[in-house]
């Protein structure tokens, strides 16, 4: 059985201004199109939690990648260009706050996701940077649900009824 818990309504990131070529009906941004095989980026240096849903992104489809922290995941970032990173906010050394600045810098279209044990009320800030916010137990239809609406589905998947 998934865990059914409620979250809090969603953040979405500051518009920025339109180009100055395009007319004010034009949105500010484009809509996201999925590549063929959209990738996944998961941070966590719990394994159990890492493992768990790889397992379940996997089974729905998506090319994941897993990191056991801040450090593998920066390596990973050097070389890749994943669609979306999903990551926990408390890790040792690089920990998911340094990824969301660093990220946020680097490639500010990258989808970030953040997943803590922490209330979501004592993690100010992260607003600014992060895509969608998911306390522990993660709600899986939930999250898989803003996983399909930021990156789409993954080839061949089939849609739900």
């Amino acid at each position: 059985m998934r865990t059914l818990q409620r979250r809090p309504a969603k953040i979405r990131p500051p518009r920025r201004p339109a180009p100055a070529n395009t007319s004010l009906s034009e949105p500010a941004f484009p809509p996201v199109v999925s590549p063929a095989n959209p990738t996944i980026l998961l941070v966590d240096n719990d394994p159990a939690v890492l493992e768990g849903l790889r397992r379940v992104l996997q089974s729905e489809g998506w090319k994941v990648f897993s990191a056991a922290g801040g450090e593998d995941a920066l390596e990973y970032l050097q070389a890749h260009r994943p669609d979306l990173m999903i990551t926990d906010l408390s890790m040792a050394a690089v920990s998911g706050w340094d990824l969301l600045f660093h990220e946020n810098l680097q490639r500010p279209a990258l989808p970030i996701f953040v997943i803590t044990a922490l209330p979501l009320t004592s993690i100010g800030g992260a607003d600014r940077f992060a895509h969608e916010f998911f306390q522990k137990p993660i709600d899986l239809d939930a999250l898989l649900s803003a996983v399909r609406r930021y990156i789409g589905a993954p080839r061949g998947a089939v849609a739900p009824i």
